[in-house]
């Protein structure tokens, strides 16, 4: 019986053979490494000027340092094979992104990395810039004034406002990324004091979601809800309900005092527009006319986050804007999504009425 199993056997292999030739193992195919790589160039800023890191980068070389030694423990390699990247390569690479606006492929060729290594320097820089979030955006005590300067809105404990950075069309819920200007966003709360630094930042609803609804949902309006602020609020505007805590403008004015309040209000509150300007102009990522980013709005997110901390950094050093050429510096060249106007049916507190009253009696009294 072993003897018929095994003629039948044979018969079949050589019927195999004469039909597609004898069957050859396969080997998995080993990948070539020359004895000696060759690597690409990797460009240092300390090589640069002063004025051409400030250009590039948005930093000066003082404040790139400084973030390579905080963000060394995260951003350095465990091995030293293979050329690992250094950590002043990384993130001057991810500042290299963030302030061109320009896609991987364009940014590899001013620091000498590939598209793939590019992508793991900026998630890295991120997610160890985004750990450190707390030391750079902080929200102030609020503490009561005295007193209010002369011809400025009194009590002014930050300036509220959103900021729309387009994204790709995410491959889920896409609809709700779409904003009033139909295109694709999320939209970041920003508030700043009255000297550009951003102090709160809440980043992770999309384009759809209102101003309102994002004030509402986030951990500053629980934070101003259980507060009793004496003589202190925050200013928005009209896309915010008004609150005690919260003074937006009115919409038909109808006496002098009222007018001056209007008119204070917009003036203070102006100092947040030109803030996102110059975000926008500072990291041209965020700029809608450089394209929309191609990241999942998580990776958009980050990055927003990032620039934010960023923008401070530069702040508090005073660098100035130093532009590339061809580059200008436009207000209001890529206006956000139209603000909707509030009705009269909004529910607001008799509370913040009289609140927003007293202000208004102060005004009137300022012109007499």
């Amino acid at each position: 019986m072993s003897e018929t199993v095994l003629l039948l056997r044979r018969v079949r292999e050589r019927s195999s053979e004469g039909a597609t030739g004898p069957r050859r193992k396969r080997s998995r195919r080993r990948r070539f490494y020359p004895e000696h790589r060759v690597y690409r160039a990797r460009s240092s800023f300390l090589d640069l000027s002063e004025e051409q890191v400030l250009r590039r980068y948005r930093l000066d070389k003082a404040a790139i340092a400084g973030l390579c030694s905080e963000l060394g423990s995260d951003l350095e390699s465990l091995t030293g094979r293979s050329h690992a990247l250094p950590v002043a390569v990384k993130v001057t690479s991810a500042l290299t992104f963030l302030a061109s606006g320009s896609f991987q492929t364009a940014t590899r060729d001013t620091t000498g990395i590939s598209q793939s290594a590019m992508s793991n320097c900026l998630a890295q820089f991120l997610e160890a810039l985004q750990r450190r979030a707390a030391r750079y955006i902080t929200f102030p005590v609020p503490v009561p004034t005295a007193g209010h300067a002369e011809g400025r809105f009194p009590g002014v404990l930050g300036l509220l406002g959103s900021m729309h950075v387009a994204l790709r069309a995410p491959s889920e819920n896409e609809l709700a990324y779409r904003n009033a200007r139909n295109y694709h966003s999320m939209n970041m709360q920003v508030v700043c004091d009255s000297h550009g630094t951003i102090i709160n930042v809440v980043a992770k609803y999309p384009g759809s979601c209102p101003n309102a609804a994002v004030l509402e949902n986030s951990a500053l309006a629980r934070l101003l809800d259980g507060a009793r602020l004496d003589g202190l609020w925050l200013l928005g505007d009209r896309s915010y309900p008004l609150k005690t805590w919260l003074m937006t403008p009115i919409l038909f004015p109808c006496s002098p005092g009222e007018e001056k309040y209007n008119a204070m209000h917009q003036e203070a509150l102006s100092v947040l527009k030109q803030t996102c300007t110059l975000l926008k102009m500072r990291f041209r990522c965020l700029d809608k006319s450089s394209g929309s980013l191609q990241y999942t709005p998580q990776k958009v997110c980050q990055i927003f986050l990032a620039c934010c901390i960023l923008h401070n950094i530069a702040l508090s050093r005073r660098m100035p804007l130093d532009l590339a050429e061809g580059e200008e510096l436009v207000e209001g060249s890529d206006a956000d999504p139209e603000l909707p106007v509030q009705t009269s049916f909004v529910q607001i507190s008799s509370e913040a009425r009289a609140v927003r009253a007293r202000i208004v009696q102060r005004f009137r009294e300022s012109l007499t």
